[in-house]
């Protein structure tokens, strides 16, 4: 019985991208849920769900490790508890005459709806992942959002089941048997329909040929500087930044309407807040802080000018500084042509607020991304990264307090010692989250155009992406831009994952999408979910696995898309429909159970109380 657990496992680490072996995902699930109900005792049955999905995330987030040791396996044996929730509602169904035609899609969609919003979600390796390249099969995301997408893939799944339960009998109660005719038929009609509304969908506009569905031409940089929790295994300063700047000016040549970096590319506080105050006595700020932050937003408001003499100045100054430290082996690139055509920048960077006068904190710093106007002037208004990623961005309980019990001391900074950035607790490395869901525009021909930017692992998030294109049934923005930092995880399949669900991101809230990744993979996601171009290298790959990444840019146009989206107006009322009826079933199964035990005891009390012959 445990070869069915186990094959689950590894049908599962095999659809989703780099292998995206897709076809499998419609029989991933059976082998799992044959199992489950055909096991007699739901403890064991429960436990070996349990063991295998923690060891299903192990294999699969892998990419996790080099960040994260100890966090990456207390993540999977987390994750692992809920294929035990969705093996406990299917059972608890099926005990009621329930076929795991119906159930199975709702107890896995349940699963995914929870994972990917309990303890500020992971909303990684969805059912739906796996169909990224399948843009007809993809196109209901609009209406059901990705949990949709899911749920259509478990349902084929439940149809094998049900299929599995008439030859081999589960231990627990069968269903009726014309489950599986009418189960049958409603998939082959659900496929179906999912046929037909996607190839409408993917009919209604033709982004290649209709010019009027073009938007802004946005260059998407990449390069490939792998990130690590020692910095003295990471590139040099110097040599990140040269190479940055100069494939923006390469780019530059082309008058693009937006130029966008990655997140983070190098740090510096370069918020027009923190450049253009007088300096001030902040502990944590060294007085060298200040100057290379000034010098680093010079350097861009002088490339968004095309004053290219001011930026190799700034190249050669820095190459002097970190001429001891550079582990550069050849002299840093410099921008060759004297000057260029003015640009539009979007820059990831830490932006930081100070509070000279305050106790705690006297600063906040924030993971930002930053416009520069043609003028090389920075917009008065960034974005703050609104959703923090837990012990690598922020550390709970920072200010908090219970019962007058001070969590800062006994709880935040002993965890803050566990972060792999805090350097053993000796560096508070917890940033903020922004509270606003910033929109930029930029200007292009005789349009104007808002675009919205997602920070790197925000674009996982449903609710994140879709809060940035609508409110209610007004859309708020025309393209999104999502900047990345991918290094972390050097070259895994971390980086085609991430791509992959940015896909369903796109199709969801029907909205165009550039991505510009630092170690990739950088490109462009068309509203119906296509990916029409990425940053490849000469051979056109865009990542090679676990050897090294691709320099380079991309300029294409943003599409635009005027098509309503059903989820963007509506959100996750489907999958949190899906979460209820879980809940109901989970409900039933403890009190069940509870009912049994009291039945139990009274029927036991009674006999006891029987006088003997």
């Amino acid at each position: 019985m445990l070869a069915w657990y186990a094959l689950s496992a590894v049908l599962l680490c095999w659809i989703f991208p780099a292998y995206a072996v897709w076809p499998l995902a419609f029989v991933s699930l059976a082998p799992w849920a044959v199992a489950t109900l055909r096991t007699s005792r739901a403890w064991l049955a429960h436990w070996l769900s349990f063991l295998v999905g923690s060891a299903f995330f192990l294999v699969a987030l892998r990419w996790l490790m080099p960040v994260t040791g100890l966090g990456y396996v207390a993540l999977a044996l987390y994750l692992g508890v809920y294929w035990t929730l969705a093996g406990w509602a299917i059972r608890t169904a099926h005990r009621h005459g329930v076929s795991p035609i119906w159930s199975l899609p709702i107890a896995w969609v349940a699963c995914e709806f929870l994972r990917a919003n309990v303890m500020t979600g992971f909303p990684w390796l969805f059912l739906s992942h796996s169909l990224y390249a399948q843009l007809a099969l993809i196109q209901i995301a609009d209406l059901f959002g990705a949990y949709g997408v899911s749920f259509l893939v478990a349902m084929i799944n439940g149809v094998i089941v049900e299929a599995c339960l008439r030859r081999w009998p589960a231990g627990v109660a069968a269903p009726h048997p014309r489950q599986l005719i009418i189960g049958s038929i409603v998939t082959v009609l659900f496929v179906v329909a999912t046929l037909v509304y996607g190839v409408a969908r993917l009919q209604q506009a033709d982004f290649e040929s209709d010019p009027s569905l073009r938007g802004p031409r946005v260059a998407v940089i990449q390069g490939d500087f792998p990130n690590y929790s020692d910095p003295n295994l990471g590139a040099a300063i110097d040599e990140v930044v040269a190479t940055y700047v100069t494939l923006a000016a390469q780019a530059a040549a082309a008058a693009p309407d937006l130029i966008a970096f990655p997140e983070t590319v190098w740090p510096a506080y370069q918020n027009w807040e923190f450049v253009e105050r007088e300096r001030v006595a902040v502990e944590g700020i060294s007085a060298g802080t200040w100057g290379w932050s000034k010098l680093s937003h010079d350097a861009i408001s002088n490339l968004a000018r095309g004053n290219y003499p001011a930026v190799n100045a700034f190249i050669g100054d820095i190459e002097e500084r970190m001429r001891d430290r550079s582990r550069a082996d050849a002299p840093l690139p410099r921008v060759t042509a004297a000057s260029g055509p003015p640009v539009n920048l979007l820059v990831g960077s830490v932006a930081i607020e100070i509070f000279p006068e305050a106790t705690y904190p006297r600063f906040k710093r924030f993971n930002s991304a930053l416009f520069y106007d043609r003028e090389g002037v920075q917009d008065r208004k960034r974005y703050d990264k609104i959703h923090l990623v837990p012990f690598g961005e922020i550390v709970p309980f920072r200010q908090a307090t219970f019962l007058g019990i001070d969590l800062h001391y006994w709880l935040y900074k002993p965890l803050n010692a566990l972060s792999p950035f805090s350097y053993q607790g000796r560096v508070e490395y917890s940033l903020w989250p922004g509270e606003d869901y910033h929109v930029f525009q930029v200007h292009a021909g005789d349009r104007t155009y808002r675009f919205g930017t997602p920070i790197c692992y925000e674009s996982t998030t449903p609710y994140i992406v879709r809060n940035f294109v609508w409110a209610g049934r007004q859309r708020r923005v025309d393209f999104l831009v999502n900047i990345s930092n991918d290094g972390w995880f050097l070259h895994s399949h971390e980086l085609p994952q991430h791509l992959a669900i940015n896909v369903l991101r796109a199709v969801e809230n029907r909205v165009g999408i550039a991505r510009a990744v630092n170690t990739g993979i950088s490109g462009f996601i068309d509203p119906n979910g296509r990916i029409y171009s990425r940053v490849v290298d000469d051979q056109g790959r865009s990542f090679r696995y676990g050897v090294g990444g691709v320099v380079g840019y991309d300029i294409q146009p943003v599409y635009i898309d005027r098509r309503a989206s059903f989820y963007g107006a509506t959100g996750d009322w489907f999958a949190a429909g899906c979460a209820l009826v879980g809940a109901l079933l989970w409900l039933s199964a403890i009190f069940e159970r509870w009912i049994l035990a009291i039945q139990h005891r009274i029927s036991a009390l009674l006999q006891r109380a029987r006088p003997t012959a």
